[in-house]
């Protein structure tokens, strides 16, 4: 055994090392089209984060729509910023040091309960899929003129992930002028179908788990559950020798925010440690798996502060459990290591599970 476990280490140290992404998302949702971004920047870049994740949105009407649009004019709640203050917004990023990852985002305008960007049903399918392109096209064109390090190909758009030929086709377009790495963000029900894969740099989750039904969740509850998930996910990653993104994963500071994630409507009552309880279980369960080669949450606009429903760790007890996580992985020079190889300490969820010793004990 002690054979084997010096073998699998000399291995793992003659594979190339990447810094891993410590990332935070930045809507660019503002009412005001020109709002600088700048502070935001600033604040990310403070509490460590050395990737940003830029959000960007284009529209179509419902879920059987064919056209997809950019809202340059603000209508409601949907507006779409501008490519000139895009630019400014990467070019400032850049300044501070930060990489950008480029995320655009399909938005839906008039919805009916449970219709969202995973339902689609086009009325002509092959007009959504021309429609699509030239919106994703517009963005990695961008991306490459302005020296994006990461772009997202799509997002949670899980009734259509079925179309592989079109997906390999599209990557392959956008490789024909963008250097940079891509990546696809799957939702964390919805990523094992997904046959496109291989094309991609990286293997893309949102991490939006229910982790309990607790009412009161505790560290140890979390923690455990994480692992459950990361032993799964594991078994996944190794069948595609890649690494692992979380392009997505985020807690609303609400009472229940680690049961139903992506729900930020609950009408709960505001709970700041649940949040960061969940921050805390998140990168306990994860900080030593050579498998997961970077991490976004989700994020940080909004105003924050103790009273705040919101994703935005700003001002509450999250951010500085972000901040302790973030200058750690710096201050180590943490790295992931490509591909990844099986560890003994990771096994499929069907098998026992193996505790590795850098976990917590509880």
């Amino acid at each position: 055994m002690l054979r084997l476990i010096t073998l699998l280490c000399i291995v793992l140290l003659s594979l190339p090392l990447h810094a891993f992404q410590n990332g935070i998302a930045l809507g660019l949702y503002d009412k005001d089209p020109q709002r600088s971004y700048l502070q935001d920047l600033k604040e990310i870049k403070k509490i460590g984060a050395d990737h940003i994740s830029l959000i960007v949105s284009w529209y179509q009407k419902d879920i059987h729509a064919t056209r997809i649009y950019p809202r340059w004019q603000r209508q409601g709640d949907f507006h779409t910023l501008s490519d000139k203050k895009l630019i400014e917004v990467i070019e400032q990023a850049h300044q501070l040091g930060l990489n950008v990852f480029l995320f655009p985002i399909l938005r839906i305008e008039e919805r009916k309960d449970k219709d969202w960007r995973g339902s689609l049903v086009p009325q002509n399918h092959h007009q959504w899929l021309k429609s699509y392109e030239q919106f994703t096209l517009h963005y990695a064109h961008l991306a490459a003129t302005h020296h994006v390090s990461l772009f997202s190909v799509g997002s949670e758009l899980c009734s259509m992930e079925k179309e592989t030929v079109y997906w390999n086709q599209l990557i392959t377009t956008i490789r024909n002028f963008y250097s940079g790495q891509l990546i696809y963000s799957a939702n964390w029900d919805h990523y094992k179908s997904i046959g496109f894969w291989d094309h991609l740099d990286f293997l893309g989750l949102n991490g939006y788990y229910e982790l309990t039904t607790s009412p009161h969740p505790t560290l140890k509850e979390l923690v455990k559950k994480w692992w459950d998930i990361e032993n799964e996910i594991t078994a996944w990653q190794e069948q595609h020798h890649k690494n692992i993104i979380f392009t997505e994963i985020g807690y609303p500071s609400l009472s229940g925010g680690c049961h139903k994630p992506w729900d930020y409507t609950q009408q709960t009552a505001v709970d700041l440690e649940e949040q960061a309880t969940c921050y805390e279980a998140f990168f306990l369960s994860w900080n030593h798996n050579p498998a997961l080669a970077g991490v976004y949450f989700w994020n940080w606009y909004g105003q924050g502060g103790v009273n705040d429903r919101s994703y935005t760790p700003r001002g509450k007890p999250a951010e500085k459990v972000l901040t302790k996580w973030f200058q750690k992985k710096s201050s180590a020079s943490y790295s992931y290591s490509e591909p990844v190889l099986s560890s003994p300490a990771l096994t499929p969820s069907t098998s026992k599970k193996i505790s590795p010793p850098e976990r917590p004990l509880f």
